[in-house]
C-alpha cells in the first residue's frame, strides 16, 4: 500500500526558483534541488555534468514510496530530473546531444527511428515529473548501460536477464507509485519515467 504523500518529509530541501520556459505545471508545484547523498532513504547521484537534481516535491515524496516498497538490499539511485532549458548548461547539452545522434547513426543506422526516445529531453525541460532512476543492489549500482545509450541491445538483454527480479521490482514499485516508464527499451534501462498524478 502507498502511504499519501501529503505531509511526509516536511523538512525536505526547498527551492523557489523556476525558470523561463517552466510549463504550468512546474510554476504551480513547489520545486526541490537535491545534491548529492541520501535524502530520507532515496540515494541522490546528479549525473554529469550537473551537481543537483530539480524535482516537484510530489515526485519526491512518490520516489521516497517507491523507495519504500523494495527489499533492504535494493535502494533507487536518482540521476536525472528538471534541466532547465535556459541554463548555462544547456548549450553544452544540446551539443553533446549532437555529436551523441551523429555517432548513432553510424554505430546503429538500423536504430534511426530509436534517436527521438533516446536523444530528446524526454519532458526533462518541461518540468520536474520526468525523473531518471538507476539501481543499487547490495551497495553496487547496476550499471544496466555500461556504454551509456551505445551499449549493444544484446548486452542489455544480458545485462536485464542477470538481474530481473530486482529490474522487475524496482518497474513495480514506480508503476503501483504513478509512474510509467518510456517506451524505448534503452530509455526504460536508464530508468527514465515520468510521473502521471491520479
Amino acid at each position: 500500500m502507498v502511504v499519501p504523500a501529503a505531509g511526509r518529509h516536511p523538512d525536505l530541501p526547498a527551492s523557489d526558483r523556476h525558470y523561463r520556459g517552466c510549463s504550468p505545471a512546474c510554476k504551480a508545484s513547489r520545486m526541490l534541488t537535491l545534491h548529492r547523498g541520501n535524502h530520507h532513504g532515496l540515494l541522490i547521484a546528479p549525473r554529469w555534468p550537473s551537481t543537483r537534481i530539480q524535482l516537484e516535491e510530489e515526485v519526491l515524496q512518490r520516489l521516497l514510496d517507491a523507495q519504500a516498497m523494495l527489499p533492504a538490499g535494493l535502494r533507487l539511485l536518482l540521476t536525472r530530473g528538471f534541466e532547465p532549458g535556459h541554463s548555462r548548461l544547456d548549450g553544452f547539452r544540446r551539443a553533446v546531444r549532437r555529436l551523441g545522434i551523429a555517432a548513432f547513426r553510424t554505430c546503429y543506422p538500423q536504430r534511426r527511428d530509436e534517436i527521438d526516445a533516446i536523444f530528446g529531453a524526454n519532458g526533462h525541460d518541461i518540468d520536474g515529473r520526468h525523473v531518471d532512476v538507476s539501481l543499487v543492489l547490495h551497495g553496487k549500482r547496476l550499471r544496466l548501460l555500461p556504454l551509456g545509450v551505445f551499449t549493444p541491445l544484446r548486452w542489455q538483454d544480458r545485462r536485464v536477464a542477470r538481474h530481473s527480479e530486482a529490474v522487475a521490482q524496482v518497474k513495480r514499485s514506480l508503476q503501483q507509485c504513478g509512474f510509467e516508464l518510456h517506451h524505448n527499451a534503452t530509455e526504460a534501462l536508464q530508468i527514465h519515467c515520468d510521473y502521471r498524478p491520479r
